[in-house]
C-alpha cells in the first residue's frame, strides 16, 4: 500500500471540558476525494483547524508526508502544500477578484517561490480553472456568494498545494450552484490535488468522493466507500435520520437493490 499522504493518530481538541475530538484516527491517501459529514458539533471543521495550524491538538499527532505538524504555525503549514478554505470567506474587500487570488500565490507552496508577475499568472490559471476568469477585474464586493465561495477555492488553490481541505464550500448553494461546484472540485482534484472536502450535501458525498468519513461527538463513526457508509444504521440514526432512511429504501426497490 502507498503510505498515507497525511495521517492523524488519536488527535484530541478540546474545549474547557469538552472534547470537540477525541482520539481521531484518519488517513489520506495521495490522489483520493475524502469526504468528511456528520452532524453540527461533530466536530468536523475541529479536525481542519488542526490539520491546517489554527489549532494545536492536546493529544495525538498529526503527520504530513511521515513528517510530523501538530501545532506548527498555519503559515508553516500552508508551505508544506496543504491550502484550505473557510466556512465564512473572508476575501480582500478593496481588492480585485485577481489580486485576492495573487494573494495566494505569493504566500503559498514553498516549493515554488513566484515573482508578483508570476503570482498573477497563476491567478489568471487558477481563476480559469473555477471559472472566474471574466471576472478577474472585479472588486470581490460586486460577487455573488456562490462566486465568493470560488474565489475562496481559487486563492486556497493559487497555493499550489499538494492537499486541499474545503469546508462547506456548497453551504447554501442552489442545485445548479452545487452541480457547477461539483465541476470545480472535480476540475482542482484532476490537476492532481488530493481533497479533503467537509459537506452536508449527500449527492456531492456520492458523486466526488472516493471514500466518506463520519464523526459523531468527536469520534470516528463509520468510514468506507460513500454509498456503503450512507447505508450504515449508526450513521443513519446519528446523522442523517429516518426521513434519510425512509428515501433510501425507496430506491432501492422491493427487492432491496
Amino acid at each position: 500500500m502507498e503510505a498515507a499522504l497525511l495521517e492523524l493518530k488519536g488527535v484530541t481538541k478540546r474545549f474547557g471540558g469538552v472534547a470537540a475530538l477525541n482520539g481521531v484516527d484518519i488517513s489520506v491517501t495521495r490522489g483520493e476525494i475524502l469526504g468528511m459529514i456528520g452532524p453540527n458539533g461533530a466536530g468536523k471543521t475541529t479536525l481542519l483547524n488542526c490539520i491546517s495550524g489554527v489549532y494545536k491538538p492536546d493529544a495525538g499527532e498529526i503527520r504530513w508526508q511521515g513528517m510530523p505538524i501538530q501545532g506548527m504555525r498555519p503559515h508553516r503549514v500552508a508551505k508544506l502544500g496543504i491550502g484550505r478554505t473557510f466556512q465564512i470567506v473572508k476575501p480582500f474587500g478593496s481588492m480585485t477578484v485577481r489580486e485576492n487570488a495573487a494573494v495566494g500565490a505569493l504566500f503559498g507552496s514553498a516549493e515554488t517561490s513566484l515573482s508578483v508577475k508570476q503570482s498573477f499568472e497563476q491567478a489568471d490559471r487558477v481563476l480559469d480553472l473555477v471559472g472566474l476568469r471574466s471576472k478577474a477585474g472585479s472588486l470581490v464586493t460586486a460577487l455573488t456568494i456562490p462566486d465568493r465561495k470560488r474565489l475562496e477555492v481559487a486563492r486556497a488553490v493559487a497555493t499550489q498545494p499538494k492537499l486541499l481541505l474545503l469546508d462547506e464550500v456548497m453551504a447554501g448553494l442552489n442545485s445548479v450552484e452545487v452541480d457547477e461546484a461539483l465541476e470545480m472540485v472535480r476540475a482542482v482534484h484532476a490537476t492532481g490535488v488530493t481533497v479533503v472536502l467537509i459537506e452536508h450535501v449527500m449527492r456531492v458525498i456520492v458523486g466526488v468522493c472516493t471514500r466518506a468519513v463520519v464523526l459523531d461527538f468527536g469520534h470516528v463513526l463509520a468510514e468506507g466507500e460513500p454509498r456503503v457508509v450512507l447505508r450504515d444504521e449508526r450513521v443513519i440514526q446519528a446523522y442523517l435520520g429516518e426521513r434519510y432512511a425512509k428515501r433510501l429504501n425507496a430506491d432501492r426497490g422491493p427487492d432491496g437493490e
